[in-house]
């Protein structure tokens, strides 16, 4: 059951860098376009300048030649910088996430009071203020509601309807899954450890950093 659920979790994860991709290949062959409509446009008006001279010709094409060949090894470069910087990502994110935060004492870490979405680059998309709420569910809002709504982020199918819940005690908060299919994770401000939550509570504090499927939520 276990190994269905990953095969899924990289099934998910491969659609989205494939959306990805094409949206920069788009942009990408859109700029192409635009810069040898102006090479052409420029080549023809220095050939009708010159008569369409047999030696203009050939430097133009020579000229051209050399273009095409720049141009690919460019655009294999790029591609290659482009995969490398995003596969980094997610570990990008995680250290901006924990440089944000500073050195708090044992119970400031305790008092958690918003919740911060975060994209792959490590920015705030949404902020979450929790308020005099002393429980919390992390899920995607259907017929029942959900605190934390997640159903606008980049994997939500990998997120359960009732995913997680975060329980305020007199020793703090606790993080629980709620059964969910792709589980839940927690990496710790204190030493940057990544774990699973299994069945029992696991208590979080301020600067930890809690993996819905593979959306991340920073407490605050």
């Amino acid at each position: 059951m276990r190994f269905f659920k990953e095969l899924k979790l990289k099934r998910e994860i491969r659609k989205y860098q494939k959306r990805e991709l094409l949206k920069h290949e788009t942009r990408e062959k859109r700029n192409n376009y635009i810069f040898w409509i102006i090479v052409g446009i420029t080549c023809f008006s220095i050939a009708y300048y010159y008569n369409f001279s047999k030696d203009i010709l050939t430097i133009i094409s020579i000229f051209i030649m050399g273009l095409l060949i720049v141009d690919l090894f460019y655009s294999n470069w790029r591609l290659k910088r482009d995969l490398e910087l995003y596969e980094k990502s997610q570990a990008v994110r995680d250290s901006r996430i924990i440089k944000s935060i500073e050195d708090k004492t044992e119970i400031q870490r305790n008092n958690i009071t918003h919740l911060i979405l975060k994209n792959e680059s490590g920015y705030d998309i949404r902020t979450w203020a929790i308020g005099k709420q002393n429980s919390l569910i992390i899920g995607k809002t259907s017929r029942i509601r959900v605190d934390v709504d997640l159903t606008t982020t980049a994997y939500s199918s990998l997120i359960s309807k009732q995913h997680a819940i975060l329980n305020r005690t007199d020793n703090g908060w606790y993080l629980e899954d709620l059964g969910s299919r792709n589980g839940t994770g927690l990496k710790r401000y204190s030493d940057n450890r990544k774990i699973k939550i299994g069945n029992a509570p696991i208590k979080v504090q301020s600067g930890d950093i809690i993996y819905i499927a593979t959306t991340a939520i920073l407490l605050k």
